[in-house]
């Protein structure tokens, strides 16, 4: 391997020997770039031809002050013409412009030559570029008069040149500090490069060297780039320089300009490589040959005949358009003297004569001979010509056909006539201005405002306006928006002769479009009977406007495209959308606040009938109304927060004064609390109507089921211990029982059933529970059920039922295992807990402690369907065959308000569901329980007793049991019957049913009973719990309460007890 310095300072010597070689093709270009300016100033009838085609042409003293300038100043600049003669550059322009305009003037001058400069004017569109053609002007003895401009637009090329300079630059910098792509080429392969090599081609280095170099070169060149590459190995004379096509990584085809030298590398021959990206130079020598092309269009499709002609007036060049315009061709032309399109060619005679005089011809009007030998009127604009030495060479100008013109011309001239007798006679207000100066009106003008001719004429406007900067902001708006438009107007307000100022709109055109500064004519329009109507619409808009804003209900109004133009502040509130994101929205955006999708709602149905079916109406609203224009409707907004607000809406078109509709309003009330409030008292009445059918069933129930229980008992103590029958008797009084919870639950639902005096430990109602044969019942019919408990460690206790929480405790677990399909948890749990605001779903409730008990499940969950009737009497969804009379959630309803609890079930479909029963807490303690009781305590003394029943079942098994224990009983079958028993006979104590029907009732049967005998002991029983009125008929003297069914003991006891009471 030889030395890496020496090879290193061999690839220098190369470099450097590459760098002088690209400097001499650079001094080479630059000499090419010298003759092609040569070539351009050979050229000159170009410029001369864009001159007479759209260049700017302008003529100054040896001071600056302008001559001449023709049309195309008057574009670019946008200075007039009589605004510019005898104005310098500094008058004109910028400081900075103004300064590079002179300063090249002084260049031609001091040079006495032809001077080519870049000049820049700069306006509101920003930096617009020129290539500038100043020649000295001589007179006739040589003597410099000033200086000719021949000045084209070429900022778009500069833009092209500037990106090209740049690319340029950033070319040298990069060539100079190695940032080109330099790659060492051996044996097909590339086996050293540089980063940019990789940067240019977008492969790594791994990439290109790895592969043979003809990959990345685009398919149309490989077979010369390859050609070259192997004649060059050859040692044939091939040049350094070309230009290829290679592939960018990214697919795109790149040029590349590359410069390659032989070299040794590594003691073999391989060719040292400089690769310039020139993409970007391609692409622009690709557009300047379509500019050249366009250019030649441009020249090609003149409509104007532009001509050239010599010093002797043969006509050198002509533009094709000579053909169309006069029918010559222009090889026809060329060679012969210009006069021979001339209809009168002494007339040339005397345009040399003002050529000579001032250098140009401007607008001189001559009459050309056609071909065909007709005659067209043309315009004429022509200069002399010059070589590089100022010896003028000829003539060059361009002539525009004007026939039509001037016969428009004379049209218009006939018109002009027409046109005035109109101006004076419309009854519009109309008048002449000439920058502001008024130079004619009409009698409507003069009318409407009060002024004379002499008033006016040769005044300006501002005696009109009230103050001086009114006057000058009518005439800014008014005149710069008729430069740009062509046609303005403008409000103001403006003084008539008597001092009263009148509201009026100003509209202004030009006279003549294409050059405003002849004048404008002025209409004027009385507006103030207007603006004061417009006024008062605003005032009554406004009380509108105020009025739906504070209107209490939210509203929103649409106009006839559904779009927003009403959002008070009520329906801000209720939605959380403020007014300024929702005025002008449409496609239904409204609609989303409350229901979460676009959809008509009752508004669209109003302005829309059309869209009112009944089959969409009742998917979405409820109770609906329609009464002419006006519909109402109620429905349930899921979107509005907490997801269950009630609306009532009513909405109703608008109509304009003309009976059009042109909107449409909402009217939408919360209505939820009084929905509530009306589901709430239905449910009541429902309840309180099933209550009543169940207490009756139950009463009726009770009576049967009372002597079943009754009889069996004494069935059974009549039997020997060991007797056979004494299976059967149990089983009757099993049965029984069994029947007489189910006529709890009745009465539970009739709410006349419960008695909440015993003090309750909720914990042991919860453990007696799962001791139960239900609950073991129920594992089996669930086997994939888990039931839990998370139970207070020291509960407070409550005042309750014990069998009816036990009930209650029951149908909650059911109801969870019901809900869970295979598997799943049911916990059970209970809590102390302190309450100082309603909970979810009432408006009030006590303040003070509760035990909290908890029933939830991991179950199927309830819908929200469903959920508003779970504790409706009958409302089930078990199986059936398991469970099965749809009481249990209503008795556990029942249970809870008897108690005067609180119940909040939440439950989400799918995750399951957790009742959360309340119950308030007390500070008395639980009795012990008392020891059974024996007969003896509670046998007859000897006593009489009068049983008062309207059920003689119930009456023969009360004289049983209380025959059994030793007492003379005698019955009747109603109240009636026992006043007239006692008128006759005395009873030591009376058992008096409370509900008796027919006849009156136990509380109506005691008070007269003791009419007849005061201080009549009595006891009162009942297949219902405790009411008013058995404590009204105990406040008469009555003594204890005893609950039927009859049970020996319970009735014994009772009876015993308030026999041997002392009388009061």
């Amino acid at each position: 391997m030889k030395n890496p310095a020496g090879t290193n300072q061999e690839l220098l010597n190369e470099i450097n020997a590459l760098k002088q070689q690209i400097h001499e093709m650079e001094r080479s270009a630059t000499d090419r770039m010298l003759k092609e300016d040569e070539s351009h100033k050979s050229h000159r009838f170009l410029s001369d031809l864009i001159e007479n085609s759209g260049a700017i042409i302008c003529i100054k003293d040896c001071a600056g002050r302008y001559e001449r300038v023709n049309c195309k100043w008057e574009e670019v600049t946008g200075l007039q013409r009589e605004n510019t003669i005898g104005r310098t550059d500094e008058e004109l322009f910028p400081g900075p412009i103004a300064e590079q305009f002179r300063r090249n003037d002084l260049e031609v001058i001091t040079s006495e030559s032809v001077l080519e400069k870049e000049e820049i004017l700069e306006s509101e569109q920003g930096k617009r570029f020129f290539i500038s053609i100043k020649f000295p002007l001589r007179d006739d003895d040589g003597v410099i008069r000033g200086v000719c401009g021949m000045i084209t637009e070429i900022t778009a090329r500069k833009q092209a040149e500037q990106a090209l300079r740049e690319s340029d630059k950033k070319y040298q910098t990069l060539f100079e500090n190695a940032d080109e792509a330099i790659f060492i080429a051996q044996d097909g392969n590339l086996v050293f490069l540089n980063p940019k090599t990789e940067a240019m081609t977008g492969y790594s280095s791994e990439q290109l060297m790895s592969n043979p170099f003809i990959e990345f070169i685009a398919p149309e060149d490989k077979e010369m780039v390859v050609e070259r590459h192997i004649r060059r190995m050859k040692g044939e004379n091939i040049p350094q320089r070309y230009i290829f096509r290679f592939v960018h990584r990214d697919g795109s085809i790149k040029w590349g300009d590359l410069s390659t030298v032989m070299i040794s590398w590594n003691g073999k021959p391989a060719t040292l490589n400089f690769l310039s990206d020139i993409t970007a130079r391609k692409q622009a020598e690709d557009a300047l040959r379509e500019n050249e092309q366009k250019f030649r269009t441009i020249f090609d499709s003149f409509e104007d005949i532009y001509y050239q002609t010599d010093l002797k007036g043969n006509i050198t060049l002509v533009s094709p358009s000579v053909y169309r315009i006069a029918g010559w061709k222009p090889e026809e032309l060329l060679g012969r003297p210009a006069t021979a399109v001339y209809d009168l060619p002494e007339e040339r005679a005397f345009l040399l004569k003002i050529l000579a005089q001032q250098g140009y011809v401007k607008d001189y009007e001559l009459t050309l001979l056609k071909h065909d030998g007709s005659k067209a009127i043309a315009s004429l604009a022509a200069h002399l010509t010059y070589d590089s030495s100022g010896n003028p060479t000829g003539l060059a100008g361009a002539l525009r056909d004007i026939t039509e013109r001037k016969r428009v011309e004379e049209t218009l001239r006939e018109s002009e006539a027409t046109l005035l007798s109109v101006f004076k006679a419309t009854p519009v207000g109309l008048c002449i201005m000439k920058n502001r100066v008024f130079q004619s009106a009409n009698n409507a003008w003069y009318e409407s405002f009060g002024y004379s001719e002499p008033d006016i004429i040769g005044n300006t406007t501002r005696m009109l306006y009230s103050n001086e900067e009114e006057y000058e902001r009518v005439g800014q708006e008014l005149y710069a928006n008729l430069l740009n438009c062509g046609l303005a107007s403008v409000q103001t307000r403006i003084r008539r002769k008597d001092g009263i100022f009148r509201d009026v709109i100003l509209t202004a055109a030009p006279l003549q479009a294409e050059n405003p500064s002849l004048g404008t004519v002025v209409a004027i329009e009385d507006i103030t009977d207007r603006k004061q109507v417009e006024q008062e619409l605003h005032e009554s808009r406004r009380r509108l406007e105020n009025i739906i804003e504070f209107l209490p209900d939210a509203t929103l109004v649409v106009d006839q495209e559904g779009k927003v133009i009403a959002w008070n502040r009520a329906i801000e509130t209720m939605t959380g959308i403020k007014k300024e994101h929702m005025l002008g929205k449409g496609n239904y955006e409204y609609s989303l606040p409350f229901y979460g999708e676009r959809r008509p709602i009752l508004v669209d149905y109003a302005l829309h009938p059309d869209l009112d079916t009944d089959a969409v109406r009742e998917q979405q609203y409820s109770d609906i109304q329609r009464k002419g224009d006006v519909i109402s409707a109620e429905a349930f907004t899921p979107n509005i927060p907490p997801g269950d607000i009630h609306v009532y809406a009513t909405a109703s078109v608008l109509h304009n004064s003309k009976g059009q509709i042109i909107a449409a309003i909402e009217c939408i009330r919360d209505t939820t609390e009084r929905k509530k409030l009306a589901d709430r008292l239905n449910r009541a009445e429902k309840m309180e109507a099933l209550g009543t059918l169940a207490g009756g069933v139950a009463h009726d129930l009770n009576n049967i089921l009372g002597v079943l229980v009754g009889f069996s008992e004494l069935l059974a103590e009549k039997l020997p211990p060991d007797s056979s029958l004494k299976r059967y008797t149990d089983n009757i009084l099993q049965s029984s029982i069994r029947g007489a919870a189910i006529i709890q639950d009745l009465l539970t639902l009739a709410r006349r059933g419960v008695s909440v005096s015993e003090v309750v430990n909720l914990n042991e109602i919860i453990l007696d529970y799962l001791l139960t044969p239900e609950l073991e019942k129920l594992k089996l019919y669930h086997p994939g059920v888990k039931i839990s408990t998370a139970l207070e460690d020291e509960p407070l206790n409550i005042k309750g039922s014990p069998i009816h929480l036990g009930k209650t405790v029951m149908n909650l677990v059911s109801n969870a295992a019901e809900s869970i399909s295979v598997s799943g948890e049911i916990t059970i749990k209970t809590e102390n807990r302190y309450l100082d605001h309603p909970i979810r779903g009432y408006d009030e409730m006590k303040e003070g402690d509760y035990v909290v008990l908890t029933v939830s499940d991991t179950g199927t969950g309830i819908s929200a369907n469903d959920l508003g009737k779970i504790f409706e009497p009958f409302y089930t969804k078990k199986v059936m065959g398991r469970s099965g009379t749809g009481l249990g959630l209503a008795v556990v309803w029942g249970t809870v308000k008897d108690h005067n609890g609180y119940i909040d079930v939440q439950s989400e479909e799918g995750k399951g569901t957790a009742f959360h029963l309340y119950f308030p807490a007390t500070r008395e303690e639980k009795e012990k329980p008392q020891k059974a009781i024996p007969p003896d305590y509670y046998m007859s003394k000897g006593e009489s007793i009068l049983i008062v029943d309207d059920v003689s079942e119930q009456r023969d098994l009360a004289i049983s049991m209380l025959g059994m224990l030793g007492y003379q009983v005698e019955a009747v079958a109603g109240g009636e019957d026992a006043l007239d028993y006692l008128k006759n006979k005395k009873a030591d104590l009376i058992v008096l049913d409370m509900i008796m029907d027919p006849g009156i009732d136990g509380l109506e049967t005691y008070r007269r009973i003791i009419e007849i005998s005061p201080g009549q002991k009595a006891i009162i029983v009942s297949g219902f719990s405790e009411t008013d009125r058995v404590r009204k008929a105990q406040e008469m003297g009555a003594g204890n309460f005893v609950r039927k069914p009859y049970v020996m003991e319970k009735i014994g006891l009772a009876v015993r007890k308030e026999l041997d009471r002392k009388q009061r």
